[in-house]
């Protein structure tokens, strides 16, 4: 059985076509952000009557652009590191029943240790696969707690369409998770507005990525190269893969700086 996972997977036509499919849907999701992006400034740019205002408001314009750009890029990230975390546990409570005495006992302790090192996966993505230089650690963070939605949403899809209530635990993890994140012990008026305010600001990325996302598992599923039989978070983390690779590929190639440059 594990043979047959290795020539599925890394069967090239498969993974060349799956590949294909997910870069495509990169480019066509920034397309869109970047069109309505050119749209607004069309529209602000009319407002302003003198020259020097127009030069301005474009540099900031730009620079927007690249956040928002980054900011989806750091979703993706996020969203794999967790899902990868989150296979590893699938795969220790379902496919090793040997350790299930000692799995019982600590697996609650394990998933924080999971979380913990899926934040530090994150950093390293952002930095070593694709260099962020346009978010802040505030925007970061605001991205991230989106990401934190991302993955209930999975859990909840897992949940209620295959009817698999092994997720029920963890959805209730994560969004004791999100509760945390604005209702904490010392938190304050401001900071709740605050955290509240990145989360509304960032929602149509959450929006556009549950799109990009669903297209790519539905994809995958379809075609039979995403397997149920290996667990539906498995293939889910697998499809991020590919999402994260399109990413790479899309940044090496650095289209996207000439089209920002140019809009």
């Amino acid at each position: 059985m594990k043979r047959y996972y290795i020539l599925h997977y890394f069967d090239p036509a498969n993974v060349g076509s799956f590949l294909l499919v997910s870069l495509l849907g990169l480019i066509l999701v920034l397309a869109l952000v970047l069109l309505i992006a050119k749209l607004q400034i069309q529209r602000q740019l009319k407002e302003e009557t003198e020259e020097k205002a127009k030069k301005i408001r474009r540099k900031k314009h730009q620079r927007r652009q690249y956040q928002i750009v980054e900011s989806f890029y750091e979703l993706v990230f996020s969203g794999t590191s967790i899902l990868l975390f989150l296979s590893l546990y699938y795969i220790i409570d379902e496919r090793l029943p040997q350790i299930s005495m000692y799995w019982e006992k600590y697996q609650d302790v394990v998933l924080l240790v999971f979380i913990v090192l899926s934040v530090f996966l994150t950093s390293w993505l952002d930095v070593v696969l694709v260099k962020l230089t346009h978010l802040d650690p505030e925007q970061k963070a605001s991205v991230r707690l989106i990401s934190v939605f991302y993955i209930v949403l999975i859990l909840l899809y897992i949940r209620f369409i295959y009817e698999d209530t092994n997720y029920d635990g963890l959805i209730l993890y994560f969004l004791t998770l999100t509760v945390g994140r604005f209702l904490y012990f010392d938190f304050t008026v401001k900071s709740f507005l605050e955290t509240m305010r990145g989360v509304l600001e960032n929602l149509p990325l959450l929006v556009i990525m549950s799109a990009y996302s669903g297209f790519v598992c539905w994809y995958g599923f379809h075609v039979g190269f995403l397997l149920k039989s290996n667990g539906v978070i498995l293939s889910t983390f697998l499809a991020h893969l590919f999402m994260d690779c399109s990413i790479f590929l899309l940044h090496k190639t650095r289209i996207l700086k000439h089209v920002i440059r140019k809009i």
